[in-house]
């Protein structure tokens, strides 16, 4: 199977980038694919509307594990603005692609990102 998979998604795999929990995080979110039984913690740290550092612990399959690498590349020195337009379909393209079957793992990354987003909103909300 790992054929089907592009050098970067089996890169990301292998050597995941920003695993473990984030010391000093203020914002985190959690998602699980139920239907595989995957499941995603990212954690982040914003600081003057800026991510200054991500972390995720996935458990899953390879594309998941890549998928989670890939998206604390994609928000580190991010601004929390551009943050909102992150979509599954720019997680799966920055991965090389994915096999259809395998999509899932883009879509879980994102499910966490928008709770993280949410859990920050709350943490900020005047």
């Amino acid at each position: 199977m790992t054929n089907a998979f592009s050098p970067i998604i089996l890169d990301h795999y292998r050597n995941p980038r920003n695993a473990g929990e984030l010391e000093g995080a203020n914002a985190s979110g959690q998602a699980d694919n139920e239907a595989c039984g995957d499941t995603m913690l990212l954690f982040a740290r914003i600081e003057e509307g800026r991510v200054v550092g991500a972390s995720c612990k996935t458990f899953g399959c390879a594309p998941s594990v890549a998928a989670g690498s890939m998206v604390t590349e994609l928000l580190s020195g991010a601004n929390w603005e551009d943050v909102n337009g992150l979509r599954a379909a720019d997680i799966e393209q920055a991965l090389g692609g994915l096999p259809a079957m395998k999509r899932h793992a883009a879509q879980l990354a994102a499910d966490a990102l928008r709770a993280l987003m949410l859990d920050f909103q709350s943490k900020t909300a005047i």
